[in-house]
C-alpha cells in the first residue's frame, strides 16, 4: 500500500484496550480497517469518472457490568476519547450475555491478497469497460449503457483483551455493466458483473457481453403465461435469495425468541433431498471467507443441511450465552453457504419444462413475510418457456408463495454451476403466477 497504518494503529489499539479495562470493561475488543482504491464509471456509454479513493475506519466494543457499548470513528488521534465514549455508552446498552472474549487460536490461513490486481492499470479497466460499453452500443445504440471497474488493496488489525492480535492485507477487484432500454412505457434492465479478490478467468469481458446479449436475445419478444402454478427456474443470484428463509432461520437468536420457522426442526426434513447446503468459509480469494468470527471464534467448514435435512443452529457469542450452548463461530449466521450441484445441465433443466418461467431478477421479493418463507413479488425481468424453449419475455406477471413448502418439493440443481458463486442453477415447481389483466 502506498501508506500503511498497521504498526501505528496496533500500539494505539493495544493502548485502548489497556485503557477500556482500566474504565471498567471486563471485555474489549477494536477493529481497524484501511482501504486504497481506483475505479472508473461509464454513463450513458461515456466516461464519467476515473480516480482514486482512501478510507479509514475503526469501531470499539465493550461490556462492562453485564451492559454492551460501543463507538466508532475514522481519525486514529481520537481513539483513545472514543474508547471513553464506548465504555460511558455501556452503562445504558444493551445486556450482554458473555462477560470476556474466548482466547485466540491458530487459524486457517487464507489467500487474500494478490499482486495480480495490483497491477491492474487504470487504464486498462477503462480500456476494457469502453470495450464492453461499444459491444453493447453495437447491439442497440438506443440504450442507457453503464459500465464500471474498480480495484483495491486493504489491510485491517483486530485485537481484544483475550489475548487477539491479527493482522491481515487483501485486495479486490470488481467489473460489471448494466443497460437500461426504454420503449414507451415499457423499460428494460440488465446487468452482469463479477468480482474476486485475484485476477484469474473469473474477470471476463465476454462473460458481460454475453450474458446481457443473451437478455437482449431472449427479451426480444414477448410472451405471456396464463394464470395457474408453475415450475419457475432460478439462475444461480435468484437462487441465493430463494434460500434466505432456510440460512436465516438457522440463527440461534430467532430459535431462542420463537420468531425462526425452523425452530423445531433440528434434524428434520426441511427441504427435497436434492438440497445440500455446506458452509465452506475457506476458500481462497473469496471476498467471503473469514478464519475468524467478529469474537475471535474460529470459523468452520460444515453441512447446514444435507440431504433436505437441518444439521444445526447457528449462535454467536452472545447468543450462545443468552441459550446456555456452545457459540457454533460465525457470527450467528453462515459465512460462505454453498449449494451442491445436481445431475442436469441448466439448459437440459430448460428443454424439460412444458411450461414455465425463467426468473432473473423481481421487484419488491423482501417485502413478504420472507422470514416466515412466504414471498409475493413482481417479475423485473423473467422469460416464458413453452415446450422446453424460452419463447420471449413476460410483462406484468407476480410469482407468489411460500419458500419453505416449496422447497419441499421435486426441485432440480443444475449439474453446471456459476464460475464465481460456485451455485448451480435451481427449478423449483408449483410456484403461483399471476398476470395483470
Amino acid at each position: 500500500m502506498r501508506t500503511t497504518y498497521i504498526e501505528e494503529m496496533r500500539g494505539r489499539m493495544l493502548a485502548g484496550v489497556s485503557l477500556a479495562e482500566k474504565l471498567g470493561a471486563s471485555a474489549v475488543k477494536i477493529s481497524f480497517t484501511h482501504d486504497e482504491s481506483r475505479s472508473c464509471k461509464f454513463d450513458a456509454g461515456r466516461l464519467k469518472y476515473s480516480g482514486s479513493d482512501e478510507s479509514v475506519g475503526y469501531s470499539i466494543q465493550v461490556v462492562k457490568d453485564g451492559r454492551r457499548g460501543g463507538a466508532s470513528g475514522n481519525i486514529p488521534e481520537e481513539l483513545d476519547g472514543m474508547v471513553r465514549r464506548a465504555v460511558e455508552l455501556a452503562q445504558v446498552g444493551a445486556d450482554a450475555h458473555f462477560n470476556a472474549y474466548p482466547k485466540p487460536v491458530t487459524y486457517a490461513e487464507i489467500m487474500g491478497h494478490s499482486d495480480s490486481v495490483l497491477e491492474l492499470t487504470s487504464e486498462k479497466m477503462i480500456e476494457d469497460c469502453q470495450e464492453i460499453v461499444d459491444y453493447l452500443k453495437s447491439i442497440d445504440d438506443t440504450m442507457d449503457i453503464s459500465a464500471s471497474a474498480s480495484k483495491s488493496e486493504g489491510e485491517s488489525i483486530v485485537v481484544n483483551n483475550a489475548g487477539l492480535c491479527e493482522s491481515d492485507a487483501d485486495t479486490s477487484w470488481s467489473l460489471d455493466a448494466g443497460i437500461q432500454k426504454t420503449v414507451g412505457t415499457d423499460m428494460l434492465f440488465s446487468g452482469a458483473g463479477r468480482s474476486w479478490m485475484e485476477v484469474n478467468h473469473l474477470y471476463d469481458k465476454e462473460y458481460i457481453k454475453k450474458t446481457i446479449a443473451r437478455d437482449l436475445e431472449w427479451a426480444s419478444r414477448l410472451a405471456v403465461i396464463p394464470d395457474g402454478e408453475y415450475p419457475v427456474i432460478l439462475p444461480p443470484r435468484m437462487m441465493g435469495l430463494f434460500l434466505v428463509p432456510i440460512l436465516g432461520g438457522m440463527n440461534g437468536r430467532a430459535v431462542y425468541k420463537g420468531t425462526s420457522p425452523l425452530k423445531d426442526k433440528l434434524g428434520q426434513q426441511i427441504a427435497s433431498p436434492n438440497l445440500t447446503i455446506e458452509d465452506n468459509p475457506f476458500m481462497d480469494f473469496n471476498p467471503s471467507s473469514a478464519a475468524f468470527d467478529g469474537a475471535g471464534l474460529p470459523t468452520r467448514r460444515r453441512y447446514l443441511v444435507k440431504d433436505g435435512i437441518l444439521q444445526l443452529f447457528l449462535y454467536d457469542l452472545d447468543t450462545a450465552g443468552l441459550v446456555g450452548v456452545e457459540p457454533t463461530g460465525g457470527g450467528g449466521g453462515p459465512i460462505s453457504p454453498c449449494v451442491f450441484p445436481g445431475t442436469i445441465r441448466e439448459s437440459d433443466m430448460i428443454k424439460s419444462v412444458k411450461r414455465g418461467l425463467y426468473i432473473k431478477q423481481l421487484l419488491g421479493f423482501g417485502q413478504g413475510n420472507l422470514a416466515n418463507g412466504d414471498f409475493s413479488a413482481n417479475v423485473a425481468l423473467g422469460f416464458v418457456i413453452e415446450n422446453g424453449e424460452i419463447v420471449g419475455r413476460v410483462k406484468n406477471a407476480m410469482v407468489a408463495g411460500n419458500i419453505l413448502d416449496l422447497i419441499k418439493g421435486e426441485i432440480l440443481l443444475s449439474s453446471d454451476v456459476d464460475e464465481q458463486s460456485r451455485q448451480p442453477t435451481m427449478l423449483m415447481p408449483g410456484v403461483s403466477v399471476v398476470s395483470a389483466k
